[in-house]
């Protein structure tokens, strides 16, 4: 069992920005600690379940492969309503294994913070109404964000983080996979990067799920996060295995389908593992990818935890390119049998559709 560092509070207030920056001056200092945006473990859509049993399934499904890749903590970020919820969330920890970490921020930051990412903006009121409501007294440390950097708040979550961990050790046990035994049927959405993956597999997931489908979806980059080097290829096993093993939790909560975005590398990984999965390859021209790319350094698209592309500068923009053009002309990296999707002159909706005529029903 590994201890958690969970991070609550309002939509806005920064808890995945905090979170993952946590995790990465923890990697700096010698400590390997995995990352996890809870959000992305409730993408789920027709099945009877709750939010908090999904995100519970997918904690128990991906804490084990980050155990056996050395990480001695997990941080999490999601809201956690009170004790009740977190003990849904994390069965078998008691509350002592868990450090909750409340921000907080004023209703003008949170509205400010909101607008200024572009996505789920009409949501601003209700997350100002939620931080107005919350109740912290059961949080083990508080902290205002409010005109606050992200480093003083890293900073000041260090030691605390650092003294939890020394006091509830990672319980050394052997690894066991996931016990879900329910098999999906999933189709695995990859292409170089730049293609507009993220974003084009969220959309179909929610055209699915508007239509009355039953399904889930899974971003691997989102649950493979681990150590210094989180997005490196090294970790393309790891992605597969702790994606894969999200699939089949989803699958036994009822969801029969199940959309899954992956690198080339971790798409291979993933057809060794899932058994009759559909593969589609987005395809993009090079001025496409330079346009998706610079949408996603100014900011666009959905927030992602640990966006090595937000913020790029034009030297950076311009390697970041290079690297995607040589991916998509690597007909080699395509896994076999792969669907081909040309994703130019489409808009993201577009290709969502495209995606969703070719997933199985």
């Amino acid at each position: 069992m590994i201890p958690v560092v969970w991070l609550v509070g309002a939509s806005g207030v920064g808890k995945t920005t905090v979170g993952w920056a946590l995790q990465q001056r923890l990697a700096r200092r010698g400590v390997t600690a995995a990352f996890v945006d809870a959000d992305q473990l409730r993408n789920a859509a027709g099945a009877d379940a709750g939010e908090p049993v999904f995100i519970a399934a997918g904690l128990r499904a991906v804490e084990p492969a980050f155990r056996a890749g050395g990480a001695t903590a997990i941080v999490v970020s999601g809201i956690v309503d009170d004790e009740a919820m977190l003990r849904r969330m994390l069965p078998g920890y008691t509350r002592e294994d868990v450090l909750v970490v409340h921000l907080r921020a004023s209703g003008g930051a949170l509205t400010d913070r909101i607008e200024r990412r572009r996505w789920n903006v009409h949501l601003a009121a209700e997350s100002v109404e939620y931080a107005a409501r919350f109740d912290d007294r059961w949080a083990d440390i508080r902290l205002e964000t409010t005109g606050v950097s992200i480093d003083d708040l890293v900073a000041a979550l260090v030691e605390p983080t650092e003294r939890h961990l020394r006091t509830r050790p990672a319980t050394p046990v052997p690894f066991v996979p996931s016990t879900a035994i329910a098999a999906p049927r999933t189709t695995i959405i990859t292409g170089a990067g730049g293609a507009g993956l993220s974003t084009a597999g969220f959309l179909a997931f929610l055209q699915l799920a508007g239509a009355g489908e039953a399904v889930g979806y899974i971003d691997s980059h989102q649950v493979g996060f681990v150590g210094l080097t989180p997005r490196s290829r090294e970790l393309a096993p790891l992605r597969a295995v702790n994606a894969a093993a999200v699939a089949r939790e989803m699958a036994d909560l009822g969801l029969p389908r199940v959309l899954i975005t992956a690198d080339p590398p971790t798409a291979n990984e993933l057809t060794s593992r899932l058994d009759g999965a559909t593969v589609i390859w987005l395809d993009a021209s090079p001025a496409t990818l330079e346009s998706r790319l610079r949408t996603r350094a100014d900011g666009g698209g959905p927030p992602l935890a640990g966006d090595h592309r937000l913020g790029l500068d034009e030297t950076e923009l311009r390697e970041s390119l290079e690297v995607a053009i040589a991916e998509s002309h690597d007909i080699a990296a395509r896994p076999d049998g792969c669907h081909l999707i040309t994703t130019d002159d489409a808009t993201a909706d577009e290709v969502a559709q495209r995606i969703t005529r070719v997933a199985p029903r």
